[in-house]
């Protein structure tokens, strides 16, 4: 039995496809309830044309209607013609391909693996896991940077403040997921900004110690912008992987002209700033770490013992002046 396959495209113009099969012949394609397949593109006359098989060849022919179709994009002039698997027939606004059972298709694609990250981020348990270590440390680090009486208040607001900044950065891209994949994929976001966040106040820490142990501020500064814009350009890396459907390169692209370009304006400001009065003191250049008082301290006679050059007495003998 001779089988064929229409592949129908949706007059609507919203991509839909669908797939009817026709196994006995001849074949009357309208907008008729009385053919054998019914279109309701008000474009298509009652009945538009058909479709036969002469035992080695199927045979489109055109039924008068009142507008016609078209052939491989050529007006289709003649009576009846033939047709071959593959050929694309406009009728109306709606466009039907015919195929035989047979016909080869595209080679099958790979699925792509799901990035590591990205299986992370989906977990209930890691997504609040994240959201609860982000806030910590950052009423952490506002600990050790409070200088004044209003400790309480200032962790209030920096609880507020950091917790905030997450979930509305999750909400904007949410919003930019459910309009690009249809999926808001709200949580993950959540876990992801809560890892910049817990990774921002790790790579602060690690600045001021650098620059405590390298007694240099360039020093500081340099491995501060290195190790920021990891984080910056990881972030809008894997918030593109959830909420678009770009390619690798484009997702690296992006996020690293969006990265370069936010630490630039951060460098920017932080040296317009930089001969302003500071109220809170920069420690790391004036003071020890908080954690570094935890290692081993040197005693006394062993330190002068090490240094007895630096303190030699005879350094600081005043001259004696001759009297006139």
């Amino acid at each position: 039995m001779k089988k064929l396959i229409l592949e129908i495209t949706s007059h609507s113009g919203d991509g839909t496809v669908t797939h009817r099969s026709i196994e006995t012949f001849p074949a009357t394609i309208g907008r008729g309830y009385h053919n054998d397949v019914i279109l309701g593109d008000p474009h298509i006359s009652p009945q538009h044309l058909r479709i036969d098989y002469n035992g080695s060849d199927f045979i489109i022919a055109e039924l008068g209607s009142e507008n016609g179709l078209t052939l491989n994009d050529k007006h289709f002039k003649a009576t009846e013609t033939h047709l071959k698997s593959g050929d694309a027939v406009r009728i109306g606004r709606t466009e039907i391909r015919v195929f035989d059972p047979f016909h080869p298709v595209a080679a099958t694609q790979a699925l792509a693996k799901q990035d590591p990250v990205v299986a992370w981020l989906s977990r209930s348990v890691n997504i609040w896991l994240s959201f609860t270590v982000a806030i910590g440390s950052y009423l952490g680090w506002t600990y050790l940077e409070v200088w004044d009486e209003e400790l309480s208040n200032s962790l209030v607001r920096a609880g507020i403040m950091s917790a905030l900044g997450i979930l509305i950065w999750a909400l904007i891209w949410g919003v930019a997921g459910k309009l690009v994949r249809h999926k808001s994929r709200y949580r993950s976001h959540v876990a992801l900004a809560s890892l910049a966040v817990t990774a921002f106040v790790a790579a602060g820490m690690l600045e001021y110690y650098v620059d405590f142990l390298s007694n240099e501020n360039t020093v500081a500064d340099v491995f501060a912008g290195g190790i920021n814009l990891f984080i910056i350009g990881a972030l809008l890396y894997y918030a593109l992987t959830l909420a678009t459907d770009l390619s690798q390169r484009k997702k690296r692209m992006w996020a690293g002209f969006f990265a370069g370009g936010l630490l630039m304006a951060f460098v920017g400001m932080a040296t317009l700033n930089k001969d302003k009065f500071q109220q809170a003191p920069d420690y790391a250049a004036r003071l020890e770490p908080y954690f570094a008082s935890l290692a081993p301290a040197e005693s006394l006679d062993t330190f002068m013992a090490g240094n007895a050059q630096t303190f030699d007495e005879d350094l600081f003998t005043a001259p004696k002046t001759e009297n006139k």
